[in-house]
């Protein structure tokens, strides 16, 4: 059986801190590949607790409001578990509420976070599948900003224009 987070070590995980290298910038800017629609990067970042994550930041080229930022946590195993995702605006089922049959278990064309929950892995679906509807923030620049204030991500202190504060290139 495939390991389950629990809940309590998911909080723990989002919690800890992760500063970013130096160049991190560089090393997380976007670039679109051929015959895609979107601008993809990642960056693996070792936690101050010594565990590994992966911030992956993906947006589309035709939409600006259809996004995805990132955090992965991953193990010894070298398995990956999304422990949150900042979304733009599309729709979404929250598949566990629906099945009880609770109403506004799907929503249409709004900015939302996923959180990684034990219940969903034990119900065999992925870690991220729950979201909430969010007005944390209303762009991908404020989206990456409430992603950094919320999942312990350490900027380095330093001049170099931030890919986080809407001064970089993304």
């Amino acid at each position: 059986m495939p390991r389950i987070l629990t809940d309590a070590e998911i909080d723990s995980l989002v919690a800890e801190s992760k500063p970013l290298p130096k160049n991190w910038m560089t090393r997380l800017r976007p670039h679109t590949k051929s015959n895609f629609q979107h601008a993809q990067r990642a960056l693996e970042v070792r936690g101050e607790a010594e565990n590994w994550f992966r911030i992956i930041i993906r947006q589309n080229a035709i939409n600006p409001l259809d996004f995805s930022i990132i955090l992965a946590f991953k193990d010894k195993d070298g398995r990956d578990f999304r422990l949150c995702r900042y979304n733009g605006k599309h729709s979404h089922t929250n598949k566990l509420e629906k099945a009880d049959g609770e109403p506004n278990s799907s929503f249409r064309n709004r900015f939302h976070i996923h959180k990684g929950t034990q219940r969903y892995q034990e119900a065999g679906l992925p870690i991220d599948g729950y979201a909430e509807i969010t007005t944390e923030y209303a762009s991908f620049d404020t989206a990456r900003q409430a992603f950094v204030q919320s999942n312990g991500i350490v900027l380095p202190g330093d001049d170099e224009p931030s890919l986080f504060d809407g001064k970089g290139g993304a």
